[in-house]
């Protein structure tokens, strides 16, 4: 009886041993291989360079010419954006490449409407002006955040001005608002009706 509780103890006492020996002492737990300090605390997404991603909208209407056979009409708008490539997320250029790229982005929408003989550059001026008024407080809403982020001219930050002063200088004139905008269609009032369709 002795020798097999002598045995035992002796197997119990070397498991516990070994097990203190893997697992490196009371500072790191036994299923962990890697000590914590070591371990990464941010992570993000990089993309290739010249890695974009295209925003359409498109339109289709059956025309019936002979029945049951007809033609289709599609219209689309393609906008490219450009994602951030780990050379254009550099800590220096961060503010100053935001508002570069809402200037991009405005440009873009001025062209695509240029492109369907609308004066793009008055809807932006005018979009830019329905969003202070018509868009609900910050947090309500996704789409309404997103229209103000794209939509929102901080014209007292200096960046700002020294980014778009030479494209979009009307921006700086303090009754911009009060202009008549030749645009004939509201793009935030196209969105928000788009969202509450849904």
């Amino acid at each position: 009886m002795n020798l097999i509780n002598f045995l035992i103890i002796t197997l119990v006492t070397s498991v516990l041993e070994s097990q203190a020996e893997y697992t490196g002492g009371n500072d790191r737990c036994a299923n962990v291989k890697a000590p914590f300090e070591g371990l990464r605390k941010k992570r993000h997404l990089t993309f290739p360079p010249g890695t974009a991603i295209v925003m359409t909208l498109s339109l289709v209407k059956a025309v019936l010419v002979h029945a049951p056979s007809g033609w289709n009409i599609a219209v689309e708008i393609d906008v490219i954006y450009p994602l951030p490539s780990p050379e254009m997320t550099n800590a220096y250029f961060k503010k100053k490449f935001h508002h570069r790229q809402k200037r991009e982005l405005w440009e873009t929408i001025e062209a695509a409407l240029g492109s369907y003989n609308m004066n793009g550059r008055s809807c932006i001026y005018r979009s830019i002006c329905e969003a202070k008024l018509h868009l609900a407080p910050a947090g309500r809403s996704l789409v309404h955040d997103i229209l103000r982020s794209i939509f929102s001219a901080p014209v007292h930050e200096e960046e700002f001005k020294s980014e778009v002063n030479e494209t979009y200088e009307e921006l700086l004139e303090h009754n911009i608002c009060e202009k008549i905008h030749d645009c004939p269609i509201s793009l935030i009032e196209i969105i928000l009706a788009l969202n509450k369709s849904r």
